[in-house]
């Protein structure tokens, strides 16, 4: 479920930028998991002049974080790790705040923004 109308105050390339990254992680996730979890969801809310991004999928093994942002999974470190990089500096870019928590099997990147009044786009 998304509200699209809500996500106008971002520019095009952002958008695709973010929700590519997000989609692209979550889908690599899941396609480790069994059958039946290959889950993922999306919720795009505002209350107010707030707007929720919440994005949430299963994942097998262990996630490491640093820093606040988990680390690759991948052997190639110096070309892998950058996306959930871009959706942070992205969303601190429009005011936001990021919060990624990996849990139980199930993988949570929360973004939260103070939408501008004006609905012209920030960037």
């Amino acid at each position: 479920m998304a509200d699209g109308a809500a996500l106008s105050f971002m520019n095009e390339v952002d958008l695709y930028t973010l929700f590519g990254n997000a989609f692209d992680n979550a889908i690599e996730a899941v396609k480790k998991t069994e059958p039946s979890r290959r889950v993922i969801s999306l919720s795009v809310t505002r209350a107010g002049q707030m707007l929720s991004v919440s994005m949430r999928n299963y994942y097998s093994g262990d996630v490491h974080m640093n820093g606040g942002l988990p680390e690759t999974t991948k052997a190639d470190r110096e070309f892998h790790g950058y996306g959930l990089q871009s959706i942070k500096r992205i969303t601190e870019k429009y005011g936001g705040n990021v919060q990624i928590t990996a849990r139980d099997g199930i993988f949570n990147l929360g973004l939260l923004f103070f939408m501008p009044k004006s609905t012209d786009s920030v960037g």
